[in-house]
């Protein structure tokens, strides 16, 4: 093997890992991307959630002030 031969080898696995390289790059992107906007869909999510708890709270404890009923408590 001359060492042209072994110069265009070189040359040939250094553009093949380059080339590696830049599509991991694009996926690793990609990826970053994805989880931006799952994170974003979680904080969401959580604001709704919490808003129902509220909702449901704000109604029970309403519930609770007209109710005539006795109260159970631990005595």
């Amino acid at each position: 093997m001359s060492a042209a031969e072994k110069a265009f080898g070189i040359i040939k696995s250094v553009i093949t890992f380059q080339e590696r390289f830049d599509s991991l790059e694009v996926g690793l992107s990609e990826l970053g991307r994805r989880v931006a906007k799952l994170a974003e869909s979680h904080a969401a999510l959580r604001d709704r959630v919490s808003t129902i708890e509220g909702y449901l709270r704000g109604r029970a404890d309403q519930a609770a002030a007209q109710s005539n009923r006795p109260r159970i408590t631990d005595d």
